[in-house]
């Protein structure tokens, strides 16, 4: 699948996740709190293509579960933008095949709780831009075929703002 990179002059707020019909026409919005309260969330523990083996986990509603309220589950390609432009093509058969979430909190950890980013009783935290959120494109890898690792890292997106079926 072809990776395009576009820019624009106005950015899009990286708050707001755009489901959308096509380029520039939404057809609903969300914030992380509503994708908390509007869909059953769930998680994936998993490595990343780009880290050194250690697995962190992650809570986010299905993708598949956002585009099947936004009416546009049947496309066969979907275009994911993210906040800086970059823009991922992934196709109907992986997102039905490998169930990515798009993540809006990541499990707490000691560096966390002393940072003071999560109190002690607390499991899960809000992504922040560092983390690649407050939206990310969360796959567990070891599902992935083996030639998703190299050929196709594209797939993982963060800072995630819009959602469209691809033209």
């Amino acid at each position: 699948m072809p990776i395009l990179s576009t820019t624009s002059s106005a950015l899009p707020d990286p708050h707001i996740l755009t489901i959308e019909q096509k380029a520039g026409l939404a057809l609903r919005t969300y914030d992380a709190d509503q994708l908390r309260h509007v869909f059953p969330l769930q998680e994936r523990t998993t490595a990343t293509p780009w880290g050194d083996g250690q697995t962190k986990s992650y809570r986010g509603p299905l993708l598949k579960d956002i585009l099947a309220r936004s009416d546009i589950a049947g496309a066969r390609t979907f275009e994911i933008s993210a906040f800086n432009g970059f823009i991922s093509i992934i196709t109907g058969e992986e997102i039905d095949a490998y169930s990515p979430i798009v993540a809006i909190e990541q499990e707490c950890d000691e560096e966390d709780r002393t940072n003071g980013l999560c109190k002690a009783s607390q499991t899960y935290r809000p992504l922040t831009i560092e983390d690649g959120g407050p939206f990310y494109l969360i796959w567990r890898l070891k599902d992935l075929p083996s030639t998703y690792v190299f050929g196709r890292k594209s797939i993982w997106v963060w800072f995630v703002v819009a959602v469209r079926p691809s033209p």
